[in-house]
């Protein structure tokens, strides 16, 4: 009887922070996925609870566990992230992605989104060609690697090589405006 308790009152803590969850999930991968990242986010909390025993803080456990199954459905595609999650809060996260992605609400929201392409666009600039072609073919065109390298006539691990330097080089010019659009 007890574990029909314990299993009750976990799911009220999930319904709790389901729609908080599921809107940080949202916000990082197509609207399509985010019911199927959401349910298995809570099948591994249920099933680390009756491991394991009560999960102390199930609120951070939801959300670090959506970190990771986000990171996993990206690998699993073949795309790095930009941005560096473990160096961020989720709230951090949540800021960011709403001024570089969604429609400003403000005036400075604007400014923000203008300068962060307008830098992204000059960093992009920095690379060496080869760095910044597939970048920019995977990032903002979505190819796959495969159709890539079909493209291109290039290994798909030489493409995965060339990405990953370029996202450190990226991550490294931009770090002053992430500085700005944190603070803000």
């Amino acid at each position: 009887m007890s574990e029909i308790v314990a299993v009750k009152t976990l799911g009220e803590k999930i319904r709790e922070v389901q729609d908080r969850v599921k809107s940080f999930i949202a916000k990082r991968v197509p609207w399509t996925e985010v019911e199927d990242i959401f349910q298995e986010v809570v099948f591994n909390l249920i099933r680390t609870e009756k491991m394991l025993g009560p999960i102390i803080l199930p609120e951070a456990w939801l959300f670090r566990a959506a970190k990771n199954e986000i990171i996993d459905f990206y690998r699993k595609r073949g795309h790095f992230l930009l941005l560096d999650f473990d160096d961020l809060e989720h709230s951090e996260i949540d800021e960011i992605t709403e001024i570089m992605l969604e429609k400003p609400s403000d005036g400075s929201q604007t400014w923000l989104k203008n300068l962060f392409w307008e830098e992204l666009e000059s960093a992009l600039q920095e690379l060496p060609e080869p760095q910044r072609e597939v970048f920019e073919k995977t990032e903002l065109e979505g190819k796959s690697y495969k159709e890539l390298s079909q493209e291109l006539g290039v290994n798909v691990n030489t493409l995965i090589s060339r990405k990953h330097k370029a996202i450190l080089k990226l991550r490294e010019s931009l770090i002053e405006l992430y500085k700005i659009i944190t603070k803000n």
